[in-house]
């Protein structure tokens, strides 16, 4: 089936292109109009979307949207991308391209919409498919300058995705920062990478000075994930930990630290019965959809009342957008600390 459909939207290529060469042949002016109108509105971004006016310019040059380079994605594939991707299809990647200020044509709802608004969406088209790669008839329909998707994307289908446009994939599992810096680099917009990650930065500073007065001097801090199958998982210092301990100054438990030592995982599996070996002084439990019952079970539990955390009113029960890992949802937890820690 998979084949079948990757099939039909190649044909339907072939179908564009001849119709696109007869148009040009029969009727240039027309063809000729449509491309400055392309122009125009790829060089109009809304000023949230754009970092410098002088990337804005460079997006709109014809010469820079023709240039080309070779670059070698994450699984070692040497892809010819343009210099000033224009019309670009962002699989997975929707919330780093909103930070750098890169316009999109399409990305996947799926992922898009746990960090995205609605207003920011409006403009982008979904090309989420089945098996975690995109539907290959809408790009073809959308016709991207580039396509860019995660790593996990199987060969093969990579091989497809590139019949239709560049295609390139990109670590999905590398720290948020360094990920927003490939990407910046890939669409280049490195300067708008440095510049997000500096103001963030600058953000975290002033959210620690907010609450001073709310966090104590060498005060421990674990996140925990509850699942609806009643599996309980600790996080390290990846995802969550960046905001505990790299952006609000947390400490981690030592109990933490050495369960993550010389590993690289986002988090482990414990039972429920071993979180109090696990539980610093705040505690912020993030709840996955379908979950409900399971944290109904695990408060109503000796365990659970018997920590210091939820004596002293420091256990933090948090929704699943704090399981995320992408820059505008590191953005969005420095927010909702401010309120939920307030002094």
């Amino acid at each position: 089936m998979k084949s079948k459909k990757w099939t039909v939207a190649l044909l339907g290529i072939g179908l564009m292109l001849g119709s696109a060469l007869t148009a040009c042949g029969n009727n240039g002016g027309n063809a000729k109009a449509g491309a400055s109108g392309a122009s125009s509105a790829a060089a109009s971004p809304s000023a949230s979307d754009s970092p410098s006016a002088a990337a804005s310019t460079a997006a709109a040059s014809p010469s820079a949207a023709a240039a080309t380079r070779t670059y070698t994605d994450a699984v070692g594939r040497q892809v010819e991308i343009p210099v000033k991707p224009e019309k670009l299809v962002a699989h997975y990647f929707a919330s780093e391209m909103v930070a750098l200020g890169q316009p999109m044509i399409g990305t996947n709802y799926a992922n898009a919409k746990q960090s995205l608004s609605e207003a920011q969406l409006s403009a982008i088209e979904d090309v989420g498919g089945a098996d975690l790669v995109p539907n290959a008839e809408k790009l073809v329909a959308l016709a991207p300058d580039l396509i860019v998707v995660p790593d996990f994307v199987e060969k093969g289908d990579l091989e497809q995705l590139a019949k239709i446009a560049p295609t390139v994939a990109i670590a999905y599992g590398t720290d948020e920062f360094a990920r927003l810096r490939t990407l910046g680099d890939l669409v280049g917009r490195a300067d708008a990478a440095d510049a997000w990650i500096a103001a963030y930065e600058d953000k975290a500073a002033h959210t620690r000075d907010k609450l001073k007065g709310a966090i104590a001097e060498g005060e421990t801090a674990t996140a925990f994930i509850l699942y609806g199958d009643k599996k309980l998982y600790v996080y390290g210092p990846a995802r969550v930990g960046v905001a505990l301990y790299d952006s609000l100054g947390f400490v981690m438990p030592e109990s933490v630290g050495d369960l993550f030592a010389g590993g690289a995982e986002l988090w482990k599996e414990i039972s429920i019965e071993k979180l109090p070996d696990y539980a610093g002084d705040r505690i912020l439990l993030v709840q996955s959809p379908g979950s409900e019952d399971t944290l109904q079970a695990l408060k109503d539990s000796p365990v659970w009342n018997t920590l210091p955390a939820v004596k002293s009113g420091h256990a933090y029960v948090v929704p699943a957008r704090w399981g995320l890992n992408d820059p505008l949802t590191l953005d969005w937890q420095l927010d909702e600390a401010a309120k939920l820690l307030a002094p």
